[in-house]
């Protein structure tokens, strides 16, 4: 088992370390079966298994209320702790990632380890020591998949949602208190009372 950093848990494990590792060789790790989920950032190889209460219960929260809007037909889905594949870089996993392609969903097109390979909306909710790889690198990586049209990043610390989609040139729009997340692409409303009620008091 790979002993890593696990980056969501923002106190307990400053101090810790990742391991040096190679493209090829993380792409061996990710291809056993494990309960784990790791990413390659800067040639080191982070556990990103686990979180804080408040990170999972964003996490799940955005997921249902996606999920339930989606409903059971038709060929969109959300995810969570899935790789989603790069092009040209190591995969990530997102907290939530939504995908309208039948082959991210068809067992035939199954690849070892799974990767989602058509994300459309994706979903990070920020830690501490993980907001700037997910502003920055991780940011850069899912932009480079086609298929991406919304990047949502969600404060676990306040109500403070930032939204950058493709069609803006991923113009920064920040969403806060009881405001509506407008979702165009699959005529999707996500609200932020919603989002965080019983999760974080109103401020």
């Amino acid at each position: 088992m790979l002993v890593a950093l696990n980056p969501h848990q923002d106190d307990e494990y400053t101090s810790a370390h990742g391991i040096p590792m190679t493209e090829e060789a993380f792409g061996k790790l990710i291809q056993a079966e494990s309960p784990y989920s790791y990413e390659l950032i800067g040639g080191i190889a982070y556990n990103m298994t686990g979180s804080s209460p408040k990170h999972s219960a964003l996490s799940s929260r955005i997921d249902l209320l996606l999920s339930e809007q989606l409903g059971r037909r038709g060929p969109c889905h959300t995810h969570r702790d899935q790789y989603v594949a790069i092009p040209d870089r190591p995969p990530v996993v997102p907290d939530v990632v939504l995908t309208c392609d039948r082959a991210d969903w068809n067992d035939d097109e199954y690849t070892k380890p799974f990767k989602i390979r058509s994300p459309l909306i994706v979903v990070e909710v920020l830690s501490l020591s993980t907001e700037a790889y997910d502003r920055g690198e991780k940011f850069a990586r899912y932009q480079r998949c086609s298929t991406l049209e919304v990047y949502i990043l969600v404060s676990q610390v306040a109500r403070h949602i930032e939204v950058y989609r493709k069609n803006t040139g991923w113009r920064q729009e920040v969403f806060t208190g009881m405001q509506f997340i407008q979702l165009n692409q699959l005529d999707l409303e996500l609200s932020l009372e919603e989002i965080y009620e019983g999760i974080l008091k109103e401020v």
